[in-house]
């Protein structure tokens, strides 16, 4: 029952922010590993506050524990601007469970989805090198399954992550946090990181929502990320009440952090499914 909760609030916040500008990012991927079966997993916790003001008891909690895992499935060229490039087929596996409790995930609670990139695209910074905002990273072609539903063909032409794989979104402001990078210890090993923030607000006339995100940049590890915390904020109101009567409606809150990494990869969809 939690996991199909938390399928429908992602849907509809997806649905929500998605009406109000694009849901596209590269914040999950800053580097190409050299070697193609390279992998990273993540393991955290996902955290929803329902607001209930009316209600004696006060809000409703629910935490589940979440998977990541990020692989390096195979290498092709593309065509990409006009000229055949080298890409790399990468994979995200992103597993739900209930907190607290071992059991294996609902029926929507695994994700599956593996898009073609060209490497030329992955820039490692959020400015290219003409200070342009680097929103998102181009699709060539892909492929997608959610639970033991039948893989279908992505359409979108650029790496979607936001909301069914992670709460990270295109942040206009990212930007390092001081100028001297931190150790962390990930996978039994210390590694050094650079922390970035950043902020994305989106307002319409009934909803409001503001994401807010800390992210550990480490060269090192394959696709360059090391950590991660969320914070999204979502307010509600009616459409001709004023911008004062917005009310909290959620609090998600997501923290994950690399713990594991390999270069063993194999994709979980076949080709030619």
């Amino acid at each position: 029952m939690q996991v199909r909760w938390l399928r429908l609030l992602i849907l509809t916040c997806g649905v929500v922010l998605g009406s109000l500008a694009p849901a596209s990012a590269q914040v999950l991927i800053w580097n190409i590993p050299e070697e193609d079966g390279s992998w990273i997993r993540f393991e955290g916790t996902y955290r929803q506050t329902q607001a209930r003001p009316n209600v004696a008891t006060g809000d409703t909690i629910l935490e589940w524990r979440q998977e990541l895992t990020i692989s390096s499935v195979g290498v092709q060229e593309g065509e990409y601007q006009g000229k055949t490039v080298p890409c790399r087929w990468v994979e995200f596996k992103s597993v739900t469970k209930p907190a607290g409790v071992d059991q294996p995930p609902g029926p929507g609670g695994v994700i599956l989805y593996k898009v073609l990139i060209p490497v030329q695209a992955v820039l490692g910074r959020p400015l290219d090198g003409e200070s342009v905002p680097v929103t998102f990273l181009p699709v060539l072609e892909g492929l997608r399954k959610v639970g033991d539903r039948p893989v279908e063909k992505v359409k979108e032409q650029a790496l979607a992550v936001y909301p069914h794989i992670s709460q990270l979104t295109y942040y206009p402001d990212l930007a390092p946090v001081g100028n001297q990078a931190e150790e962390l210890t990930i996978a039994g090993e210390s590694v050094s990181v650079r922390m970035n923030k950043g902020k994305r607000e989106l307002q319409d006339n009934r909803s409001r929502s503001v994401n807010s995100a800390t992210m550990w940049l480490a060269e090192k590890l394959p696709f360059g990320l090391a950590k991660f915390t969320v914070n999204v904020e979502r307010d509600q109101k009616l459409p001709t009440a004023p911008v004062d009567d917005f009310r909290r409606v959620t609090v998600i809150d997501v923290e994950m952090t690399a713990v594991e990494t390999g270069k063993n990869a194999r994709s979980e969809i076949a080709a030619g499914e």
